[in-house]
């Protein structure tokens, strides 16, 4: 009888390691299931990165960005599904590219519209819309730019429903890469006089000239873009010297007269030409008779 016993107990301690031994494999596939999908879901979305891109210099003390598009700030927005919402990527996009390289002031970065938008029939609709103020030191605007984008995508459902992640991650990638160049272009073009170099220093699209009164004014000059984004001026030649040539030519006489002349008489003209070499030139030469017994005939042989 305790022979059985002991049997039966051994039996029964064998059958629970086993189920235990199961539990444990289960869960540690489990897990490591579950680490491999966090590692995929990385490796597929991963972060939006511009530091490749050229730095946008501006004349501030402090470049500042305001979210205002939070997602679900419009009506059927599901930019809130991303796995990097619109409002972040452009948050990071100023963070990158715009840089205070001033003493005073402020460019503050504005997020107006960040939002997508699942339409009728599977399309999805993005758009964002940003502003950029530029502010002196006592909080006056001193300048403004804006920049829009707006998207319409047909998603790809091989990558699940047309509202998944991979479909707004792609779509808001493609958003990134126009807002990227819109904003740019809109900063080069209107508030080039706040542009500046990683030193400080004005670019040449900001130098003014000063007339001599005292006004700022701006050369009329031909501008050249180099291909790396900044603009290269050249004024145009000033006319000062033309005028002052064309002065020198009115005030010059209109012809000159000879200082000397001859003391021989001519034998031809003995009373000479016209005294007025202007009148001379316009009129024909007064021709005077020689005098009496001047000429005489030549003697006969």
């Amino acid at each position: 009888m305790l022979t059985k016993r002991l049997t039966g107990a051994t039996r029964f301690s064998r059958q629970a390691l086993r189920r235990t031994t199961m539990l444990g494999a289960l869960a540690a596939v489990t897990l490591i299931a579950g680490c491999s999908s966090s590692d995929d879901e990385m490796m597929a979305f991963p972060p939006y990165q511009y530091g490749y891109l050229n730095q946008i210099h501006l004349n501030v003390a402090t470049v500042q960005v305001a979210d205002h598009a939070a997602p679900g700030s419009v009506p059927g927005d599901e930019s809130a599904n991303a796995p990097i919402p619109p409002d972040q990527a452009l948050t990071q996009m100023a963070q990158q590219r715009l840089v205070a390289a001033g003493q005073s002031g402020a460019a503050i970065f504005t997020i107006d519209d960040a939002s997508i938008v699942h339409e009728p029939g599977g399309t999805l609709a993005g758009k964002m819309d940003t502003h950029l103020d530029i502010q002196s030191s006592t909080g006056q605007q001193v300048g403004e730019v804006e920049a829009h984008v707006t998207r319409s995508m047909k998603p790809d459902l091989s990558k699940g429903d047309a509202d998944s992640r991979a479909n707004l991650y792609e779509i808001t990638r493609q958003m990134m890469q126009d807002m990227n160049v819109e904003l740019e272009f809109q900063i080069r073009n209107k508030l080039k006089d706040w542009l500046v170099d990683a030193g400080g220093m004005p670019t040449a699209a900001a130098i003014q000239t000063e007339a001599l009164g005292g006004s700022a004014v701006r050369p009329a000059a031909v501008s050249s873009d180099t291909g790396s984004g900044a603009v290269t001026t050249s004024a145009a030649p000033s006319s000062a010297p033309a005028r002052a040539t064309s002065a020198a030519k009115e005030t010059a006489p209109a012809s000159q007269t000879p200082s000397t002349q001859s003391s021989e008489p001519n034998a031809i003209f003995p009373g000479g030409l016209a005294d007025d070499a202007t009148e001379a030139a316009s009129t024909p030469a007064k021709v005077r008779s020689p005098a009496a017994g001047y000429l005489k005939a030549p003697a006969k042989h």
